[in-house]
């Protein structure tokens, strides 16, 4: 292509003190990296490698790894409630997108970035003379994240372009999709033999590699291979369930080894820092938020009353800037859920109707005072990638695909940890559909469930159910020419190999 924009000055770094390629992130400024640049120590090595993370931020405020990656795959699917900010036109919820769409551009150019640098990194590394051990860990670093934005890349796009170390301009045409994923399965083997143990969520390790080439063979439908990656994450030792989903989601707990993969937020106001808490708060549940990210009514009752996972939720709670009306707190809840009838007769509160189809998502805030105004995204609250609850249900899910195994087991092992009621034993049809719908529950809103529907074969069928339940009478056809996004108008227009 005659351009794929690889931005490498100016770069504001999640970064680490700067000695090994496996020390814990903290936020650090590096500017003017400039390719040309004689890198000859380890802290060079560093900072190459630092770029590459700092790249998961995209081009642009809240694009890539800070938000909209996260919107562009929950808006559009069977659980997504409705816009607060633009409700009824939000493009990405009603399938009405070109290929013009700034989110499927933030993603295309988000993930192409990461790219970019990465190869850079990966070039110049290859060159040093530095320790051969801290050199392997580097690689292994920059290859776990060129493969994460391969991966965004093949199973949204389909066919892609490879670019390849050293090219950044000239007309490359789009390889297809098996292509793609043989290069995301390649970089994630290489990072697992390359990289250590796990010390932060918030830098790649062996369980990252291999959590990510777990969930890249099962999108690939390659079960035995996600089957046996998933379980060579659990056998590592070093990831496990947290006590509770709100423990999981407590800012102060982002560090935890439930969280495999993340990008990690600062909390001093200075740092890099997530916008996840601006698109997902109510502004009636926090002193901020847009709620861009909500969920339907049908999948908020789906949850069981003793589920914990439902408090994760917006429904029944006082407004966040402890608004009063009558000398009484305003408090916010739906009609006819179970938490509106003891509010209702509450007279010491004036309860205000929420939209049944735009309750707010609560997960991101929790740790924080929501009663003092602070700035909404710096909270801390980690931008989830892979979490060890994912890996269970990844195995369970490719275990009864090759209907062996116990994937009862693993199922229940999550819904065990949220207080939900344990599953029976049933067949391979029922424990498919009850895995897709387990996935919902437990990892709503984390970026996971468009490509969860793609891979099950049911995208575009419970897509269309959600959108006709929220706006009846309406009419949903075209939604069958929407699985894939297109690829950028301005890259057709740039690249006569791909070009029209």
């Amino acid at each position: 292509m005659k351009r794929i924009n690889i931005v490498l000055l100016s770069f504001l770094v999640l970064a680490a003190s700067i000695v090994s390629c496996s020390k814990q992130l903290e936020e650090q400024v590096y500017s003017e990296l400039l390719v040309n640049t004689a890198y000859e120590t380890e802290e060079d090595a560093e900072v190459l490698i630092l770029a590459a993370y700092s790249a998961m931020r995209g081009t642009d405020w809240g694009t890539y790894y800070e938000y909209d990656y996260l919107m562009i795959s929950e808006s559009g699917t069977d659980i997504y409630g409705i816009d607060d900010w633009d409700p009824g036109n939000q493009k990405a919820e009603m399938g009405t997108w070109d290929n013009s769409y700034d989110f499927i551009l933030n993603l295309w150019d988000g993930a192409y970035k990461v790219i970019g640098a990465a190869n850079v990194a990966i070039g110049v590394l290859e060159g040093m003379s530095i320790d051969e051990g801290v050199k392997a860990v580097c690689i292994g670093e920059a290859k776990f994240l060129r493969g994460l934005a391969y991966y965004d890349l093949g199973f949204n796009f389909g066919n892609n372009v490879i670019l390849n170390i050293g090219e950044s301009s000239g007309n490359l045409g789009l390889s297809p999709q098996s292509e793609v994923i043989a290069q995301v399965i390649s970089d994630f083997t290489d990072a697992a033999n390359s990289l250590g143990d796990w010390t932060t969520p918030g830098r790649a390790s062996k369980g990252a590699a291999l959590g990510m080439r777990a969930k890249a063979n099962l999108n690939a439908k390659n079960w035995q291979a996600a089957a046996d990656d998933a379980l060579a994450v659990m056998q590592l030792g070093e990831f496990e369930l947290m006590g509770s989903v709100e423990e999981v989601f407590n800012v102060n707990n982002n560090g935890a080894n439930e969280w495999i993969f993340a990008v990690m937020s600062a909390k001093d106001g200075v740092g890099a820092d997530s916008q996840i808490p601006w698109f997902s708060l109510l502004g009636s549940y926090l002193n901020g938020g847009w709620g861009r990210l909500t969920i339907a009514g049908d999948f908020y009752t789906s949850f069981e009353m003793n589920d914990e996972r439902r408090s994760l939720i917006g429904n029944g709670y006082q407004a966040g800037n402890q608004r009063m009306e009558d000398d009484k707190p305003v408090w916010y809840a739906v009609p006819g859920t179970p938490e509106y009838d003891p509010l209702a007769n509450d007279p010491n509160i004036v309860l205000k109707d929420l939209d049944y189809d735009g309750f707010g998502v609560t997960k991101y805030g929790i740790g924080t005072d929501r009663f003092v105004y602070t700035a909404v995204a710096y909270n801390g609250v980690n931008y989830p990638i892979l979490r060890y609850a994912d890996i269970l249900l990844t195995r369970a899910e490719a275990l009864n695909e090759l209907n062996s195994g116990d994937a009862l087991t693993l199922v229940n092992q999550v819904r065990a940890r949220s207080n939900a009621t344990l599953l029976e034993a049933m067949d391979q049809t029922a424990m498919r559909d009850a895995i897709l719908n387990e996935r919902a529950l437990e990892l709503f809103q984390e970026g996971h469930r468009r490509l969860d529907l793609i891979r099950s074969g049911k995208y575009v069928e419970l897509w269309k159910a959600n959108l006709e339940a929220k706006y009846p009478g309406e009419s949903f056809n075209y939604l069958d020419q929407k699985i894939f996004f297109p690829v950028p108008q301005k890259e057709l227009d740039a690249n006569d190999q791909i070009g029209n």
